[in-house]
């Protein structure tokens, strides 16, 4: 696409108009008729009476189609229009002046002569469709080149679109001609080059985030490097900027590329509606805060691309905004199951798998029980506890302060935070310093606690239990990566583990641990998955235990499965996901 001179029609004149100045020559048929665009300059001066405020509303709305014509025809109209104003002369009827309402300058898509073939109105026209996935198949197949199309991703279609554009831009001439077998066989080498690239450099899908749609793209995904090596986009764009500009300095031809990829950036916003685009990032396993690790690509802040080093830097890898918090670039919404959770998502982790886990937890929450969520983020299982579960109160822990001031943001955003105190730092000693304040047997410890901790919540169990509610118990819900062949050991050690813990916290010699449900939340690594024990601390006795199904015979510790409870030995082999004896996991054996 490019900018050109257009005249404004309604959609009922579009062909007619069309028609007439075709017959005059007026046509510029290197361009498409499209839909007028609310960023399109209407010149308002050229507009030919009777032109109402309906009129340039309607264009401004997208209501009107623009049709792209020559500079003579702008020239044209602009000179009849004010002989019409001043009643010195007025357009024949079915002339094509009646039929115009204004003239402008807008974007509009190339035409098939234009760029020497059909491949590039057949990708125009494609990318119009849903974008996701690889493009189906049309009933009626025109030419051999839609065939070859019909083979590429949409996201594979930008990529050529945008080299396409580039190429265009770069090597028309003076009077914006163009060569078009040279053209074409720039449009080819493109498609093959495109088509060849790897999944891992140019995915298929593209993941949409958050209730506005924030676009984002894989850590490989059309990553050119820095160093003397080159990966397979930074060698694609190399050849680009090769055939299309002369580059003296490395610098220079990095910087160019880096343009381009910028203009990618902008242009995949565009096929998903996203307001931004972002790069994955991992999570540091040794940040004890697990800060994320996104950064956002697109649109760079004017800081930013005034500085031609640091728009070079931050178009590949992102940048993270100094400001946080509403209105900030990286702060964004996910509304799930009617909860809505903000946060800023190149400071705060957020997984998308834990969705079902959420309300599953939410739902199991009682109206009249206190609830802790040792590890709370911003909120993951705090608010359903809140929200679905109607909890009397919640006790939310979390020591990253950008998480922290998210979960404070969402409590009120949601209604939620008379009923929820957040206690800020290590739960290790908030914790601590909150019990102490607390009479053993008051009642007022906790029925159920969130050990939400990724890749192993055994660091928290011992306190956890210290929390417990000291004359019924009450319901952990411990979260783990777990070798799948492990799972059934892993409850079984789980349990033991518990009840030991209890003992030495002096609770009664009658408490057991009984897990009573596994729930596979998502895979984490082959053969590894995140799991959750449903797991009951306590008496078997205990009030909090009355109307559970299978649990009637039960009178030890172990695990029920599929209705069939199995008492655990008192033995039981330490599964390979355990902290080691200086309290460390060591995550070999996931690889």
């Amino acid at each position: 696409m490019a900018t050109t001179s257009v005249l404004y029609v309604h959609r009922r004149d579009a062909k007619t108009l069309k028609s007439r100045l075709e017959t005059e020559n007026l046509l510029d048929k290197r361009f498409r008729m499209i839909q007028s665009a609310s960023d399109a300059t209407i010149v308002l001066e050229n507009c030919n009476l009777p032109t109402t405020d309906s009129d340039v509303d309607a264009i401004a709305s997208g209501q009107c189609i623009a049709v792209p014509v020559t500079d003579e025809c702008v020239g044209r109209f602009g000179i009849r229009t004010k002989e019409t104003n001043n009643k010195a002369a007025s357009p024949s009827e079915g002339s094509w002046e009646t039929y115009a309402i204004a003239s402008g300058r807008q974007l509009c898509p190339f035409s098939s002569s234009a760029l020497g073939n059909q491949n590039h109105a057949m990708i125009s026209r494609l990318l119009q469709q849903n974008c996701d996935g690889r493009i189906e198949k049309s009933k009626q197949i025109d030419t051999q080149a839609d065939a070859g199309i019909l083979n590429l991703t949409k996201i594979q279609c930008v990529v050529i679109e945008t080299l396409v554009n580039y190429y265009t831009e770069s090597t028309k001439k003076s009077d914006n001609s163009l060569d078009q077998k040279e053209l074409a066989s720039f449009q080819e080498m493109a498609k093959t080059s495109v088509s060849s690239l790897s999944i891992k450099t140019c995915p298929k899908k593209l993941e949409v985030m958050g209730d506005d749609r924030t676009l984002v793209v894989p850590s490989t995904a059309f990553l050119l490097q820095e160093q003397e090596t080159t990966n397979e986009f930074h060698q694609l764009l190399t050849n680009i900027t090769s055939q299309t500009i002369h580059i003296s300095r490395r610098e220079d031809e990095y910087s160019t590329m880096c343009k381009l990829q910028q203009k990618l950036w902008e242009n995949l916003a565009s096929l998903y509606h996203s307001p931004r685009v972002v790069r994955r990032g991992d999570i540091d396993p040794d940040s004890g805060v697990r800060e994320s690790g996104h950064r956002i690509l697109w649109p760079l802040p004017v800081s930013i691309t005034s500085s031609n080093n640091e728009a070079t830097k931050c178009t590949n890898h992102g940048y993270i905004p100094q400001s946080t918090g509403p209105d900030s670039p990286g702060w964004i919404t996910v509304t799930e199951h009617k909860i809505s959770q903000s946060f800023d998502l190149t400071r705060v982790m957020f997984s998308r798998g834990n969705v079902t886990e959420k309300k599953r937890f939410g739902l199991l929450v009682q109206p009249d029980e206190y609830v802790l969520d040792m590890y709370a983020g911003i909120g993951y299982y705090t608010l359903p506890a809140l929200i679905h579960g109607r909890a009397r109160h919640v006790t939310a822990c979390e020591w990253n302060p950008n998480a922290v001031f998210a979960l404070r943001h969402n409590l009120k955003t949601n209604k939620v935070d008379e009923k929820a105190t957040v206690l800020e730092g290590d739960c290790r000693l908030t914790l601590r310093a909150l019990m102490a304040n607390k009479t053993a047997g008051n009642g007022h410890y906790f029925d159920r606690i969130s050990l939400g901790l990724l890749p192993s919540s055994e660091g928290g169990w011992p306190l956890a239990i210290e929390c417990l509610n000291r004359e019924n118990g009450g319901w952990l819900h411990v979260h783990g990566n777990v070798a799948t062949t492990e799972r059934e050991q892993w409850a079984h050690w789980l349990c033991r583990s518990l009840v030991s813990l209890s003992k030495k916290n002096k609770c009664s010699t009658h408490w057991h641990a009984v897990c009573h449900h596994i729930e596979r939340v998502k895979s984490f690594a082959p053969k590894v998955d995140h799991y959750v024990a449903d797991v009951f601390v306590g008496p078997l006795n205990s009030p909090l235990l009355s109307g559970r199904k299978g649990l009637d015979d039960v009178n030890a510790t172990g695990v029920l499965h599929s209705g069939v409870f199995t008492a655990t030995p008192l033995h039981v082999s330490t599964p390979s996901c355990a902290l080691d004896t200086e309290g460390v996991i060591h995550q070999k054996w996931m690889m």
